[in-house]
């Protein structure tokens, strides 16, 4: 009898144990509304998993979704509201969240991807994130590159302002994008992006823009004559939690989770900037005119087009907002090119 109740708390203690253990283990669902790809916001996702699973030693498990729960505003929804603990997440969509993350529209804010990636760890963009927190219970954990937007059209080579003027431009359904087009005498078109190729195909309109990978993937280069690098718009990504889903969490795997999303920063910033360089010249090398646009006639662009967009969106989040991102942006431009 004795060895019975002994053999059977023994195997209580054991039950127990090992639900603690399964109970201690914390499985994270972090999902992007786009498909599973090589692309670098992919690697980076994956990057990330694979680094807090070693370094928090399986106390932590990050579940990857590709374009499972929606798209990015619909997994930031998700996010906001607690049924999804991770996403990423891009720019354009927080602005519907809390309203100041509209100021990175801004055309021509960044000279380039290092100035970009120097700009996401200052203490603007520090402070925002924390003020979207507390607004909406959204705790971004890192930002990366979702690159630069480019032109193409089927009518002329776009080397200053004036060489949009007269032409008929799709944009997506944004004011911001409708405002920069007209800015420089080009008639704004908004249209979905499935509807893109057969509206450029029949002439509904001249020309688009969009990232150097969407223009190749998107096969927009096929019936496009003319692209023209001129980077008017950077485009940022997010990994983004919900705050009480992270405050849940230990101080040490608060950490790892923090540095496994620097980790993948480091990797999609990369492979995104590459993977932009060798669009562009694949679509080159399809037969489109390729036109890199130089830092001054990038200058000429952002005079012409920058304060127009400027006024709208002050009308949306106030002019501190963006003076603020104005100055802290001039402040890394001028600490990455200091001699």
């Amino acid at each position: 009898m004795r060895v019975r109740h002994y053999v059977s708390g023994l195997l209580t203690a054991v039950a127990l144990a090992f639900s603690m253990g399964v109970a201690a283990k914390t499985t994270l669902k972090f999902s992007i509304g786009a498909p599973e790809s090589g692309g670098g916001e992919i690697l980076g996702m994956k990057a990330l998993k694979e680094y807090v699973e070693f370094k928090s030693g399986g106390e932590i498990e990050i579940r990857l979704f590709f374009n499972t729960f929606g798209g990015s505003l619909q997994v930031t929804e998700q996010v906001k509201n607690g049924t999804l603990e991770m996403a990423l997440t891009d720019d354009s969509v927080l602005g519907s969240f809390h309203k100041p993350m509209q100021v990175f529209q801004i055309p021509y804010l960044f000279a380039s991807s290092p100035v970009a990636w120097e700009f996401m760890k200052s203490p603007f963009v520090r402070e925002l994130n924390e003020d979207m927190r507390k607004a909406t219970g959204i705790r971004t954990l890192a930002l990366s590159e979702n690159g630069f937007r480019n032109l193409t059209n089927n009518t002329r080579e776009i080397k200053n302002p004036d060489d949009l003027k007269g032409l008929k431009m799709r944009t997506m359904q944004s004011q911001v994008y409708v405002n920069f087009m007209k800015s420089m005498g080009a008639a704004a078109t908004p249209i979905a992006f499935p509807e893109l190729v057969t509206s450029l195909k029949q002439g509904v309109v001249d020309g688009q823009e969009n990232a150097s990978a969407t223009i190749w993937d998107g096969k927009l280069f096929e019936v496009q004559k003319f692209m023209s690098v001129n980077e008017h718009i950077y485009g940022l990504h997010f990994i983004v939690i919900n705050d009480r889903v992270f405050q849940g969490l230990s101080p040490d795997m608060r950490q790892i989770l923090m540095d496994g999303a620097a980790v993948h920063a480091e990797v999609a910033n990369s492979r995104k900037s590459m993977d932009s360089m060798q669009a562009i010249q694949k679509i080159r090398g399809a037969g489109t005119k390729v036109h890199v646009n130089s830092p001054t006639e990038k200058e000429a662009f952002r005079k012409a087009s920058q304060e127009p967009v400027i006024e709208f969106i002050a009308s949306q989040v106030g002019r501190p907002v963006v003076d603020k991102l104005l100055e802290a942006v001039r402040d890394t431009t001028r600490k990455s090119y200091a001699n």
